[in-house]
């Protein structure tokens, strides 16, 4: 769905008071590790109940943020191009290879990145409290990440997080404890 948006829809410039922030913000080519680490925290999801009703609630949760998510980027597919042009020459380039594709200047708004951590770490966090700090930390890490490695525009991390919170509120209300 990621790959077929933009190809079907193609892309639009993303307005300037959108990114007018991103460019006082320096690239930090070293951060491209956190956010990678994304794909290691999906992993650890399964540590965090083993109650069926929730892990169910979480996978609707999951899978809701992800079309919501996804609804957004086909209304508004913003290209990266501008985020892009601030990456340099640096020691970690193979990874920002893997994930930049020339071909297709994308990523979506907002952040699944920052969504779906950041989300799994509220999860973690209120049913495994010894363990809230550090997946809140990582969380944060993987955030930040997003727009210190040019990835994402910053807003994609502000609006990533509010959608976290949003649906977690919806979990928390409904397993109240």
């Amino acid at each position: 769905m990621y790959f077929l948006i933009p190809a079907l829809r193609g892309t639009v410039d993303p307005p300037e008071k959108f990114y007018w922030i991103d460019t006082q913000i320096p690239f930090i080519d070293w951060m491209i590790i956190p956010y990678y680490s994304y794909y290691f925290i999906l992993l650890t999801l399964g540590h965090s109940t083993q109650d069926k009703n929730k892990i169910k609630m979480i996978n609707i949760l999951l899978m809701s943020l992800c079309f919501f998510s996804y609804l957004v980027y086909l209304i508004w597919p913003v290209h990266n191009k501008i985020i892009h042009s601030h990456i340099t020459e640096n020691p970690f380039q193979i990874f920002y290879d893997i994930v930049i594709m020339n071909y297709m200047d994308i990523n979506a708004f907002p952040s699944l990145h920052v969504a779906i951590s950041s989300l799994i770490s509220l999860l973690i966090g209120k049913e495994k409290r010894n363990l809230r700090w550090v997946f809140w930390s990582w969380s944060l890490l993987i955030a930040i990440s997003t727009f210190l490695a040019k990835q994402h525009y910053f807003y994609d991390t502000v609006f990533g997080i509010v959608l976290a919170v949003i649906f977690f509120r919806i979990y928390s209300a409904i397993f109240k404890s």
